[in-house]
Parts: C-alpha cells; sequence; structure tokens
C-alpha cells in the first residue's frame, strides 16, 4: 500500500509540473509574439521626425499639374528636358547651384504649403506635397490679362508725327525712305513728309503669306514669340486706308507653353488660353506660378 500511494503521489506531481511548464511555455510565446508585432511598426519617436523649429536638408522636384518642373535641387533632374520637361519659367543655373535646401520649418522662410508639408517626415522620406494657391505663390491678378484676337487688322496707309517717327526708327523721315516695322518687321514707305504740319505719310507693305516673327524678344534664352502670317492685302477698304489682315498662329496646344516679350511695356508675359473658335487667345502677364496647384516630390535627407 505504501508504496502504490507512492507511486500515485509521484504520478500526481508529473501532472502538476507538466502543467506548470505548459503554462511557462504559452506566456512565453505570447510574449514572442507581442514582441514580434511591436517590432513590425514602423512608427518613429517623435524626436526623429520633422517638427516646427526642425532645421531640415530636403530634395525636391517641384511640377505643375501638367508634369512640367519649374523647379529642382537636384542637377540630373535640370539638365534632362526628355525625362523632366521643362515649364516656361524653369531657370536653368550653374551646376554647382543644384544642392540639398535647406531651411527652418516654421520660420517662414519658405512658402507655406512646403513649410508645412514636411512636417511629421523622417529622415529618408519622400513624399508628394500638394500646395494650393492660397499656400503657394498666391492668386493671379485678373487686370493684368488680356484678350486679343488671332486675326489682327492693319492699315495700309497709316500717318504719324516727326517726334514718333524719330523716336521708332531713330531718323528724320524724308519722301521716298523705307524703314522696318518694329513691330512686324514688314518693309514701310514714307510717302510723304510735311514738317509744317508735323505729318508723315506712311504705306505699310507686307507681302501676302509672308511670315512674321512677332512678340520676340532680341537675344532671349529660350526664345520668345511666335509666327503670324499676312493672309490678305486690301488697299481700297476702310475709306481708302486699306486693311492687311494678320493672323497669329496660335492654336490651343501653345496655351501654357509660349511665352511672349511686349515691347512697350518691355516685359514678359505668356498665351494661357487660345480658342480656336471664338478667334481669340489670351496674354497673362502675371507670374506662372501665381494661380497654380503646385506638386512638390519631397525627400528629407536630413534633420539637425
Amino acid at each position: 500500500m505504501n508504496l502504490w500511494k507512492r507511486k500515485k503521489d509521484a504520478k500526481a506531481l508529473t501532472s502538476v509540473a507538466l502543467i506548470v511548464l505548459i503554462a511557462i511555455l504559452m506566456v512565453s510565446a505570447s510574449s514572442v509574439v507581442v514582441l514580434l508585432y511591436s517590432g513590425s511598426q514602423p512608427d518613429h519617436p517623435a524626436s526623429e521626425v520633422v517638427v516646427n523649429g526642425s532645421v531640415v536638408k530636403v530634395n525636391y522636384i517641384g511640377k505643375l499639374d501638367d508634369g512640367r518642373v519649374f523647379d529642382t535641387s537636384l542637377w540630373d533632374v535640370a539638365s534632362n528636358d526628355a525625362m523632366y520637361p521643362k515649364s516656361l519659367s524653369f531657370n536653368l543655373r550653374a551646376q554647382s547651384a543644384y544642392t540639398p535646401l535647406q531651411f527652418t520649418v516654421g520660420a517662414g522662410t519658405m512658402i507655406t504649403g512646403f513649410d508645412q508639408g514636411v512636417l511629421g517626415m523622417a529622415v529618408g522620406e519622400t513624399k508628394v506635397i500638394t500646395v494650393p494657391p492660397d499656400e503657394g505663390y498666391g492668386d493671379m491678378n485678373y487686370s493684368r490679362i488680356f484678350t486679343a484676337p488671332l486675326l489682327e487688322l492693319m492699315p495700309v496707309y497709316d500717318t504719324t508725327n516727326y517726334t514718333i517717327f524719330y523716336s521708332l526708327y531713330s531718323e528724320v523721315p524724308k519722301a521716298g525712305m523705307v524703314v522696318q516695322d518694329p513691330f512686324y518687321g514688314w518693309d514701310i514707305l514714307v510717302i510723304s513728309a510735311d514738317y509744317k504740319s508735323d505729318m508723315v505719310l506712311l504705306m505699310n507693305k507686307p507681302q501676302v503669306g509672308q511670315k512674321l516673327a512677332v512678340y520676340g524678344e532680341p537675344d532671349a534664352t529660350p526664345s520668345t514669340g511666335w509666327y503670324a502670317e499676312v493672309v490678305s492685302i486690301d488697299s481700297g477698304a476702310d475709306g481708302g486706308n486699306g486693311i492687311i489682315q494678320v493672323r497669329n498662329l496660335l492654336t490651343s496646344d501653345d496655351a501654357g507653353m509660349v511665352e511672349g516679350y511686349d515691347l512697350n511695356l518691355g516685359m514678359t508675359f505668356y498665351v494661357d488660353m487660345v480658342d480656336e473658335s471664338a478667334g481669340t487667345f489670351r496674354m497673362n502677364y502675371n507670374g506662372e506660378l501665381l494661380g497654380k496647384t503646385l506638386y512638390f516630390t519631397v525627400t528629407l535627407l536630413e534633420i539637425e
């Protein structure tokens, strides 16, 4: 009886030990699972992400909504027009100028959308920041936008005075003299010049089908302006003043892609709309980035 009782007690103790061991193993396994799950989280400590006051270095590519690049910190992007077509306002600088951008977040040195868009970023992270006009370069000034006809009408015969003639051509007018129109470039014949009456009679002498380079800035790089064509000449129209029809050779595909130079104002503009059905185009004297939503691809390189 004593021997049987000892065996029974030993068996009971063994069962208890197994239960305890199983419980320990279960707790250990659950701990491992917890540790593995926690380790898979990509969360960064607050000290490792950008906050207001952080001094950061970033690389960036700024694009318009059509994908054209208007600015970047990367030479490989700036110098590659095939892969990264450029906007009208893009200005290629020396290669040494393309370095990471450093700034203090929240200091007000950057446009608001870019400044606040890097908040929460971690080193090595890349994101696309969408910047609406009110957080970018502001809205357009519509008083600086003008609509013009695609088909322009010019007189065959025109008059001016001595002062204006000299200011345009740097010569005193004389009958029989031929000068070039400062805008269209065609020949102008001085028919008569009467000093006493201060009147100079001119005759514009283009040729039908003649292609004219208009709104170009001398020596501009890249080139500005576009071509116009003399469509017809009627010397007897408009009560004898005559009418020259000149068509600006612009299409809807040129909207946002063509820049011109205003000789009278001495400033550039860009064509932001061509309505072929209405026969008009629009000259926008605002900066290209005004009124535009901008898209910045930003990579955070460093948090100081």
